[in-house]
């Protein structure tokens, strides 16, 4: 064998060995593989910048969408600035930033009003509204998985009449709740105002979470019999965990419904003590003038719950809603 061939043989042992050395298993370019100058741009900064601007049917879009967002924000705005401020700074118009005075004193007094103080009202609200949101997704999930999963007798004659009591309005629910709510003793206490939310709210979450049920694949179902699994079991390890997008959608949209409900709350609710946030807030105006700065406060402090529970679960709220509509 030649020296040349020895050498050849050498150095392709060397790369052969460091390629082996090498900690990324030859991904990247090594050090002498790097060029030495940058790679030029495909499209310069002005074709970038033309390809970014929308055309005229997207721009208009995008102007509409702009100006339906200020229509909602601008009153919102409004009723922060009215928070903050004293009675006097707003009363000529909040837009007015000439000596603006911040204060948080709206809030405390709204929180410890003398005749509907908001702490205790906020409390109340999720005495009520919390156990309102679990059992009703506990019930609805239950409820929805036969009619997504199984057949049995009257199977559309009970489906249909789940979706006639989510269409009857609330005045008739009232009117039947109202004497057997009095005859049980629960009218006027917290029990009978979560039972009315709950008999309320269980034909829309049964039928979303049917929708929902749909579309999870029956084999994973099919492959868990297979295994030895029982219905219970694979209910609870298969169908649950699957559904949490939408049970998220759903604790989200039924915590503000119950959390803003006024109708309900008005019927059954007399005792002052007990008076949910939306029952307070129309006691706050005065006698003598409304007092804008303690119903703003209040307002605020009603809102602020089911916002940040909407932001902090939107991820789920998103593929939940997503995934009932589409199936």
């Amino acid at each position: 064998m030649t020296e040349d061939s020895f050498n050849s043989t050498d150095s392709s042992t060397d790369r052969n060995a460091n390629t082996d050395a090498r900690a990324d298993g030859g991904r990247y370019l090594s050090v002498d593989e790097i060029p030495e100058t940058a790679p030029v741009a495909d499209r310069t900064w002005s074709e970038r910048i033309a390809d970014a601007v929308p055309s005229k049917r997207r721009g208009l879009k995008y102007v509409i969408a702009i100006t339906i967002a200020l229509l909602w924000i601008v009153p919102f705005i409004g009723l922060v600035m009215a928070s903050i401020r004293p009675l006097s700074e707003i009363i000529g118009g909040w837009w007015h930033l000439e000596g603006m005075t911040i204060t948080f004193e709206n809030y405390y007094q709204a929180w410890n009003h003398s005749t509907a103080p908001m702490g205790q009202a906020l409390r109340n609200t999720f005495i009520v509204t919390i156990p309102a949101v679990l059992v009703v997704m506990l019930l609805g999930v239950m409820a929805a998985y036969p009619f997504a999963r199984f057949e049995f007798p009257l199977k559309r004659t009970l489906f249909f009449l789940i979706l006639l009591v989510m269409a009857a309005p609330p005045e008739l629910v009232a009117m039947g709740n109202y004497n057997a709510l009095r005859e049980f003793g629960l009218f006027d206490t917290y029990m009978g105002l979560i039972l009315v939310h709950i008999g309320w709210g269980l034909g829309w979450v049964v039928l979303f979470l049917r929708n929902y049920l749909l579309g999870i694949p029956k084999e994973l179902e099919e492959a868990a019999r297979i295994d030895g699994a029982s219905r219970y079991q694979i209910f609870r390890t298969i169908i649950l965990p699957l559904s949490t997008p939408a049970l998220v959608s759903v604790a989200v949209i039924q915590f503000t419904w119950v959390w803003n409900a006024f109708f309900f709350p008005l019927v059954f609710m007399r005792s002052p003590e007990l008076y949910l946030a939306p029952q307070a807030l129309p006691l706050m105006r005065g006698r003598v003038q409304v007092e804008w700065g303690l119903i703003a406060a209040g307002s605020i402090m009603t809102m602020a719950v089911p916002v940040i529970l909407f932001l902090l679960l939107e991820r789920y709220y998103k593929r939940g809603m997503v995934a009932a509509v589409a199936d």
